[in-house]
């Protein structure tokens, strides 16, 4: 057993091995990758496509396209759950609410009494 590894840092030890943790940290944070990111990279290059016999540049917004019409020809859900994946990691999710906005301003008290009244919850 190693004794020196089983002894409390000091507090100036400690603290400079969290400044060495936290830069380590920021720096595994830099490289990662966002898949919007990944997804941007995509679209912005070209790519030779084979065709039959026919070889021909396509960019990847044209290569998109090309796949997007064979995904929708295939028509199974696994498909279609991976164009939405990457629908959301270009443009996020969309969420569509609905419902009475009130733009007034309310004290707690009658937003609750507003929410009892909406549920008709009676006191």
């Amino acid at each position: 057993m190693n004794e020196k590894n089983l002894r409390t840092p000091t507090s100036e030890e400690a603290r400079e091995m969290q400044r060495k943790g936290a830069e380590k940290r920021k720096e595994n944070n830099a490289k990662k990758k966002l898949m919007s990111q990944i997804y941007a990279e995509f679209l912005e290059k070209e790519y030779n496509v084979r065709q039959g016999d026919k070889e021909r540049k396509l960019t990847g917004a044209e290569l998109v396209n090309e796949c997007m019409k064979k995904i929708i020809a295939r028509g199974d859900s696994s498909s279609v759950s991976l164009m939405r994946e990457v629908r959301e990691g270009t443009e996020g999710s969309k969420v569509q609410l609905s419902g009475n906005v009130s733009t007034t301003l309310q004290t707690t008290e009658e937003m609750k009494a507003e929410f009892k009244e909406l549920m008709g919850i009676k006191d």
